[in-house]
């Protein structure tokens, strides 16, 4: 809710400023509720598949990248034994174990 003066102005000069800082008051509310519902720069992302090739490569890589670090995190954490299994589109493995005995013997 925007501040509310109780004296007047003494100059259309002040009118403006107490007038600007209404404005930008109610401009970063404004902000502020639009970043609480989700908009801005990032927001949700509408889950379906990524069309470009290139683009669906680069978001599997960072997204691979941020599930690997919260599994390790997870780990660290919370003690728990944790063990990660991701398969790229091309058929790629990528494991992550918290624990060495984990891990699959490659023979």
């Amino acid at each position: 809710p925007p501040v509310r003066r109780s004296m007047a102005p003494s100059s259309p000069a002040a009118a403006a400023v107490a007038e600007g800082d209404e404005q930008q008051q109610q401009q970063i509310v404004a902000a502020a509720a639009a970043a609480k519902k989700g908009g801005g720069k990032r927001g949700r992302r509408e889950m379906r598949r990524i069309e470009d090739a290139t683009s669906r490569q680069v978001t599997f890589s960072k997204r691979r990248s941020g599930l690997l670090k919260k599994a390790f995190e997870l780990g660290v954490l919370c003690d728990a034994e944790v063990a990660l299994i991701v398969f790229s589109p091309r058929g790629r493995l990528y494991e992550y174990a918290s624990a060495p005995e984990y891990f699959a013997e490659n023979d």
